[in-house]
């Protein structure tokens, strides 16, 4: 913004500007997606408090979509009485398909599965001899499977937003230059001038003063 002779002028903003606006917006909207998209979702299936055989998680569709989405399990293995005994897992789809299953012995490595799950209903078996407990959480990344159907999306958006503003602030010139120049309306009548003007018009050696007629 400038001052000029008393009045005050908007500085013309650089063409570059609003490109430049809309590009790190949608580097900043797609980082913020990519966050949610990786956010995990944790079920806890068996703590050291309650270790149960049986356990049912239910993976319930996003958007009513059967899409399969990325799913995790952290399991460790403890006890306090013994030091060994038979140890184990197996995740099960409506309790016939078979997901991954794992058995062992205390004290041994006890894998972490990583994978995909699909919509439905599972069956989680743990496997544990007299005194050991089980810690288990099973943790889904519900938006991880739409992750770039999303980023299209938003990037979409944006773009449309983006040409949205352009065409608006174009239009609004167009429309204040055209009233810039439209022409001044004229009165179609005379304007009355003050006082006498037929009397203003008259010679010199006039007079409007007549004698009377006899």
């Amino acid at each position: 913004m400038k001052v000029k002779n008393g009045s005050v002028a908007m500085t013309k903003r650089n063409p570059w500007v609003n490109p430049v606006m809309w590009f790190v917006a949608v580097l900043v909207v797609n980082s913020l997606w990519s966050a949610v998209a990786s956010q995990e979702a944790p079920n806890e299936v068996n703590s050291p408090s309650q270790t149960q055989t049986y356990r049912e998680v239910v993976v319930a569709p996003v958007a009513d979509l059967d899409r399969a989405l990325p799913a995790r399990m952290a399991v460790t293995f403890t006890a306090g009485s013994t030091d060994s005994g038979e140890i184990g897992y197996s995740i099960l789809l409506n309790n016939q398909t078979e997901i991954t299953s794992w058995n062992g012995d205390l004290g041994e490595e006890v894998p972490q599965w990583n994978g995909e799950l699909s919509p439905g209903t599972y069956t989680i078996e743990t496997v544990t001899d007299e005194g050991i407990v089980a810690q288990q959480e099973l943790y889904i990344k519900p938006f991880a499977a739409y992750q770039l159907e999303g980023h299209i999306l938003l990037s979409l958006l944006l773009v449309g937003f983006a040409f949205a503003e352009q065409g608006v602030r174009a239009l609004a010139g167009r429309l204040q230059s055209t009233g810039k120049q439209q022409p001044v309306e004229r009165t179609p009548f005379k304007r009355i001038a003050k006082g006498m003007p037929e009397l203003d018009q008259l010679p010199e050696h006039d007079s409007p003063w007549r004698e009377p007629l006899r």
